[in-house]
């Protein structure tokens, strides 16, 4: 098999961690004074046991490279590198060694495994962000929001696909999870509702400018953005919001991972919790407790340390001012109302008066369409003073009426009687002739029943003789 630095480099996805890689593995070449395939060979040959060796003799001699890289790194610190840089340019050269499965197990209490605790990032706070917020484009945002809500790694959150969003209509947080590559382990992580609404702005503009590239925060061609890329947009982001970045230290993505962190800490969910969410190792004992549920609870609570867009709260004296407003809003409504009761009690009272009017009206309504039909008022006056008399003769007339009808009832009522007796015993002739009856008091009844009605039709009395 052929041994090669340039293969292992390659495996390095990470360009800034390759990077280092290959800075590291440079120098020790150069110090060892052998090319890189050459001490492969010679790390290969120490691991081989020879047949006429000793196992003492076969351990020294494998345990060559220790001894070299620890050589290495002293040299190192006396060029004037920090203990942290002498350290880091080790790891190029053992990564290599384990990358071919010849790892270099470091004895315990090396020099080469020491470090001092010191940062160079810059302190990012969420108060920096929200000002960089506030000068961001549309993109930027969606850059800044979901760094703040899943504080990945660069090369985690660069290779994020369109394809991995969820349904963005679910209630937030929506769970938002992540393989991630270096550590090879799930971030369960979250996405806030400030994160879904640039969102679902970004995406219809992005699928638009780039609809063949698969990736979330695409490049000039089908790739995604790179991490030097994105770390000037953070420095410009930054000048921009005139945020000042002291000397010796340097904002970089990796800001927003330790900002998620610390937050965890400083919020109570506690460090655990919050590797979980960003795709950091934890033991496998706490692993147990951490259901997907009680993390997604833990998110809204870190959230509210890690909020963007904040509602500004309202100043003591614009509460006394609204407070005001309010009480001259209850008085004002209060008195609308008074008068919206006078206004309907006096609306039912003037229904109620029209109604009877109505009831009166209704009745003379004939009368009045009758007035209406003359041409003027002087011929309603002339219609009225001839029917005033008119009905004066009409009156005079009726007083004699009384006298006049008393005296023609007398008067049918002698005739009628007459008549009956008079021609009675021919009527029962006639009678007898007409029906073929000839008993007396049959005749008599029917004489007596045609009297009876003829009074009860004229109204008179017939007296009998």
């Amino acid at each position: 098999m052929q041994l090669s630095a340039e293969e292992f480099l390659e495996s390095v996805r990470n360009k800034s961690t390759r990077k280092g890689y290959r800075n590291g593995i440079k120098k020790f070449f150069v110090w060892f004074n052998r090319t890189p395939e050459e001490i492969l060979k010679l790390r290969k040959d120490d691991l081989t046991q020879r047949p006429d060796e000793n196992l003492i003799e076969y351990r020294n001699r494998a345990a060559r490279f220790e001894k070299e890289i620890e050589k290495f790194h002293s040299q190192m610190l006396d060029d004037g590198h920090s203990i942290n840089s002498a350290r880091n340019y080790t790891i190029g050269i053992r990564q290599l060694f384990r990358f071919y499965q010849m790892p270099v197990k470091m004895r315990a209490g090396s020099q080469v495994t020491r470090t001092v605790k010191t940062s160079k990032s810059f302190p990012l706070r969420i108060e920096h962000v929200r000002e960089m917020f506030e000068v961001a484009d549309l993109r930027e945002r969606v850059i800044l929001s979901l760094a703040t809500d899943l504080g990945l790694r660069t090369i985690d959150f660069i290779g994020i696909k369109k394809e991995n969003l969820t349904d963005l209509n679910q209630e937030a947080p929506i769970s938002f999870d992540v393989m991630t590559v270096k550590e090879d382990v799930v971030a369960y992580g979250f996405l806030s509702q400030e994160s879904i609404d640039v969102l679902k702005t970004y995406l219809p503009v992005l699928d638009q400018k780039k609809k063949d590239n698969p990736y979330l925060f695409a490049s000039n061609g089908l790739s995604h953005i790179s991490e030097e890329w994105l770390n000037k947009l953070l420095k410009r982001l930054a000048k921009k919001a005139q945020i000042s970045i002291p000397n010796g230290k340097k904002l970089s993505f990796h800001c927003f991972r330790k900002l998620f962190l610390s937050s965890s800490i400083d919020s109570g969910i506690g460090l655990t919790a919050g590797k979980k969410m960003c795709g950091k190792k934890i033991a496998q004992a706490d692993d147990t407790y951490l259901t997907v549920v009680n993390l997604r609870e833990k998110f809204i609570q870190l959230k509210k340390f890690l909020k963007i867009q904040q509602v500004e709260e309202p100043k003591a004296e614009e509460v006394e001012e609204l407070r005001k407003i309010l009480v001259n809003l209850q008085e004002d409504l209060s008195q609308q109302r008074t008068i919206t009761e006078a206004v309907t009690k006096e609306n039912l009272k003037i229904k109620k008066e029209l109604q009877i009017l109505g009831d009166i009206i209704q009745p003379i309504q004939p009368m009045l369409e009758f007035v209406n039909s003359f041409e003027s008022p002087s011929a309603i006056r002339e219609f009225l003073e001839a029917i005033k008399e008119r009905s004066a003769i009409a009156r005079q007339r009726a007083e004699s009426m009384p006298q006049l009808s008393r005296k023609a009832k007398e008067l049918l009522q002698e005739a009628i009687s007459d008549i009956i007796q008079k021609e009675s015993e021919r009527v029962k002739q006639l009678l007898a002739k007409k029906t073929g009856i000839t008993d007396e008091d049959i005749l008599e009844a029917a004489i007596q029943a045609a009297k009876e009605s003829i009074e009860e039709e004229y109204g008179v009395s017939i007296e009998d003789n």
